[in-house]
């Protein structure tokens, strides 16, 4: 029987302020309560994060591995960069959107440290589809349509009975990006 994977404490710890920040607000997420959230001692906490400022840097990083994540799946997956962008933008409950929400709401506090790794990943999935494209305009176009259906999404959230943005929605928007290329 293979042994279970070791917990990734770091992980944990960074998942659980991104959560507390996203359900609770920015002042709710105080290191007692992400050690609290991720079951680990604030002692452990501090191990790995010294203080609030590592533990935004450290999502920070977080942020950005699981962009490159999300870009070794596309490239894997044999989906187009423009189709997996649409498709995966509903899905505001992965853990790269949920680190990426969470890093919008720090922005006020932390903006020197943040913006530059969300403008970052912004222009690493730009490239991607413009390259893909051949048209910058149309992946601009494409880029912010799969940001409109996170935020759609996000604001109806899992309970509504009839999404507007639908499978058959982003269907439509990736053959409508077919035909204007």
């Amino acid at each position: 029987m293979p042994k279970p994977a070791p917990r990734n404490r770091r992980r944990d710890l960074l998942t659980a302020f991104a959560q507390l920040v996203n359900e609770h607000g920015v002042r709710a997420a105080t290191l007692d309560a992400v050690a609290d959230a991720a079951q680990v001692s604030k002692g452990g906490l501090l191990y790995h994060f010294r203080d609030r400022d590592a533990l935004v840097a450290g999502l920070c990083d977080h942020f950005t591995k699981l962009v490159e994540e999300d870009i070794a799946e596309q490239l894997d997956s044999g989906m187009s960069a423009p189709d997996w962008y649409l498709s995966t933008s509903a899905d505001y409950d992965s853990p790269l959107e949920t680190a990426m929400a969470a890093l919008i709401q720090l922005v006020p506090a932390y903006e020197a440290t943040i913006r530059p790794v969300l403008i970052a990943a912004r222009e690493r999935w730009f490239e991607l589809v413009a390259d893909e494209l051949g048209d910058r305009d149309l992946a601009t176009a494409v880029l912010l349509l799969g940001d409109g259906i996170a935020y759609n999404t996000e604001l109806e959230g899992k309970s509504t009975p009839k999404p507007l943005v639908s499978e058959a929605t982003r269907k439509f928007l990736s053959e409508l990006i077919s035909r204007a290329n």
